[in-house]
C-alpha cells in the first residue's frame, strides 16, 4: 500500500495545477475530469494543512468512478479511522463496505453518517445515494431516496439535480416517465446555472440514448461554447458522431479529449475501440501501437490488434497479438476474446488451442451462437474429426433450426470423409438445391456417387458433366477439378463415342498437358 501510494504521489506531484482545495476536486469529480481531481488531491495529500481524511475519501471517489475499484479501497481504507467520529469517516468506511458487498454494514455506516449531521446536510446525502449508484448501481431505490433527500435540502444545488436526473433515467426501464423527469432535471440545473457545461453533456448524452443524435450533437455543442477546455464533451462528440456515422469526426475530436486529457489512458483505448468498430481496421492498429508506447501493458490494445488484423485476413499477425493478449496478467477477458481466439486458432492451423476456444464460448453462450457452431463444426472437418463435426453440424441444426450452405457443404463432406457415401450425396443434393449455380455441389457429388455402385455403372457422369457445365465459364479457376471431370467424361465415352472421348481428354490436356491419365487414354483411342 504505501508503495502504491508513493509512487502515485509521486507522479502527480509532477503536475503543475491550478487549484488547491478540496472544493475544487469535488467539482472536478462532479465534472466528471476525474484526472484533474485526482492531480488536486494528490498535491493536498502533501499538505500538512489539509483535512487528510477528506483528501483520501475524495480519491477513493476519483479512482472508483474510473472503475478502479482496487485503488478505491487503498483510499477507503486510508480515510478511515475506527476512531473518528466524522461523517466522512463514516462514508469512507461504507463505501469500502458496499464494495466488499456488505450492504448491511454500509447501511448502518451510512446512517451514522447522517445521524452526526443531524440529517441536515445535502452534500452527505447526495454522497451516500452517489454510493448506491456510481459506479454501478447496487440500490437505485436507496440512491433515489438520498438524492431526493439531499434535493429537498439544497434546491438549487446542480450536482444534486444532475445525479437526481441520472437516477431516474436509470429507472426508465421500469417507469417511461422517468426519461422526462431526468430530462426536467437536466434543464432545471441548466436554468439555475446556464454556464454549467454538464447540463447540456446530460441533456446531449439522453438525446443519444434516444437516438437523436443531431440532438445530441447540438447539446454538446453548447456545452463547448460554455467551456472549450471542457475535455469530457470532446469524448461524447467523439461518440455521438462515431453513432451517427459520421466517422471522419470521431478521431479529430477525440484527439482533443486527450489533447486536454493527458493522463486518461483509458481514452486511447476507447479511440481504437469506436475505430475499430467503424471497420477501418488498419487505423484501429495503428492508434493502438500509439497506445502501447504509453501503455505497454494494455491488453485492449492487444485485443484491437488481434480482431483488427483478423478481419485484414492477416492471420499470423493476428495470432501473435492473440498470444500476447492471452498471456497479460491483467486481461479481463470477455466472450468476444474467445470467439475471435477460436477463429484465429483456426486460422492459422492451432486446432488445439481452436477446440479448446471453441469449446468454452460455446459452453458460455448455451448452444444459442449459431454462427459458431457452424464456425467450430468447420474446424473439427478440418482437424479431420469427421464424426464430431458431423454430430456437431446436427446439434446446431437442432437448436438453431437450419444450416448455412456452408454448414452444408462441410456437412457433406465430413459424410464423405466419414465413408457414408449416402448421407453424402444427400447433403450435397441439398447444397446444390440451394446453389445451383456454384460448381463445388456438383463436384462433390460426383466424387460420392464414383464411391457408390459399380464403376461401369458410370453413376458420377451426370454430375461431373454439370460441372463442367458451370465450372467450364471459368476454366482456370477451377483447373484441377474440370481436369478430374474431363478425364472422367473421356473415359465414359471411351467405348460409346471416341470422338466425344477424344474432345474431352483433349480439354483436359488443354488445362494440363503433363497429365499422364489423359495422355494414356488419349493413346488408347489412337
Amino acid at each position: 500500500m504505501k508503495r502504491f501510494f508513493s509512487a502515485a504521489l509521486f507522479a502527480f506531484l509532477m503536475v503543475n495545477l491550478y487549484a488547491q482545495t478540496i472544493q475544487d476536486a469535488q467539482r472536478e469529480i462532479d465534472n466528471e475530469s476525474y484526472f484533474k481531481a485526482k492531480q488536486i488531491l494528490f498535491k493536498l495529500a502533501a499538505d500538512p494543512n489539509a483535512n487528510a481524511q477528506e483528501v483520501y475519501y475524495y480519491l477513493g471517489n476519483a479512482y472508483l468512478k474510473t472503475e478502479d475499484a482496487d485503488s478505491a479501497k487503498v483510499f477507503y481504507k486510508l480515510a478511515y479511522n475506527p476512531d473518528s467520529k466524522t461523517a466522512i469517516n463514516y462514508l469512507a468506511n461504507g463505501r469500502m463496505l458496499l464494495l466488499t458487498k456488505n450492504k448491511a454494514e454500509a447501511k448502518l455506516n451510512f446512517d451514522r453518517a447522517l445521524q452526526i449531521t443531524k440529517m441536515k446536510n445535502a452534500n452527505i446525502y447526495y454522497e451516500i445515494g452517489d454510493a448506491y449508484f456510481q459506479p454501478n448501481v447496487i440500490d437505485l431505490s436507496l440512491a433515489i431516496s438520498h438524492f431526493e433527500s439531499a434535493f429537498n435540502l439544497d434546491n438549487k444545488n446542480t450536482t444534486v439535480m444532475l445525479a437526481l436526473g441520472d437516477a431516474y433515467l436509470e429507472n426508465a426501464q421500469n417507469d417511461n416517465t422517468m426519461g422526462g423527469k431526468a430530462m426536467n432535471k437536466y434543464e432545471a440545473a441548466s436554468e439555475v446555472n446556464n454556464r454549467l457545461p454538464l447540463a447540456w453533456i446530460k441533456i446531449g448524452r439522453l438525446a443519444v440514448r434516444g437516438r437523436i443524435y443531431d440532438q445530441a450533437i447540438d447539446a454538446f455543442k453548447k456545452a463547448l461554447a460554455i467551456d472549450p477546455n471542457y475535455a469530457i464533451v470532446y469524448k461524447e462528440l467523439a461518440e455521438a458522431y462515431y453513432l451517427s456515422r459520421q466517422y471522419d469526426q470521431v478521431q479529430p475530436n477525440f484527439e482533443k479529449y486527450l489533447a486536454l486529457s493527458p493522463g486518461d489512458k483509458q481514452a486511447r483505448t476507447t479511440l481504437a475501440s469506436l475505430i475499430f468498430q467503424s471497420k477501418d481496421y488498419d487505423k484501429a492498429i495503428e492508434e493502438s501501437n500509439k497506445g502501447l508506447k504509453n501503455d505497454p501493458d494494455n491488453f485492449v490494445f492487444y485485443r484491437i490488434i488481434s480482431f483488427s488484423n483478423y478481419e485484414l485476413k492477416r492471420y499470423k499477425d493476428a495470432h501473435e497479438a492473440s498470444k500476447k493478449f492471452w498471456d497479460n496478467p491483467n486481461k479481463k477477458v470477455k466472450d468476444i476474446d474467445y470467439v475471435y481466439s477460436a477463429k484465429i486458432a483456426a486460422a492459422v492451423g492451432d486446432t488445439t488451442a481452436a477446440f479448446e476456444f471453441f469449446k468454452t464460448v460455446l459452453e458460455n453462450c448455451n448452444g444459442s451462437c449459431c454462427d459458431l457452431m457452424g464456425d467450430y463444426g468447420k474446424v473439427l472437418f478440418t482437424a479431420k474429426h469427421y464424426e464430431e463435426a458431423i454430430a456437431q453440424y446436427v446439434a446446431k441444426k437442432e437448436k438453431c433450426g437450419t444450416l448455412t450452405s456452408l454448414d452444408v457443404y462441410y456437412l457433406g463432406r465430413s459424410y464423405y470423409s466419414a465413408g457414408d457415401s449416402l448421407m453424402a450425396d444427400t447433403t450435397f443434393a441439398e447444397f446444390v438445391a440451394r446453389n445451383p449455380t456454384s460448381p463445388d455441389g456438383y463436384l462433390w457429388r460426383a466424387k460420392t456417387n464414383l464411391k457408390m455402385g459399380k464403376p461401369e455403372d458410370f453413376m458420377a457422369f451426370p454430375y461431373y458433366q454439370k460441372y463442367v457445365e458451370v465450372a467450364g465459364k471459368e476454366p482456370q479457376k477451377y483447373k484441377s477439378n474440370l481436369v478430374e471431370a474431363y478425364i472422367y467424361m473421356g473415359v465414359y465415352y471411351f467405348e460409346k463415342d471416341k470422338a466425344m472421348a477424344k474432345e474431352n481428354l483433349m480439354k483436359a490436356l488443354e488445362l494440363d498437358p503433363n497429365d499422364t491419365y489423359a495422355q494414356e487414354f488419349l493413346k488408347q483411342l489412337n
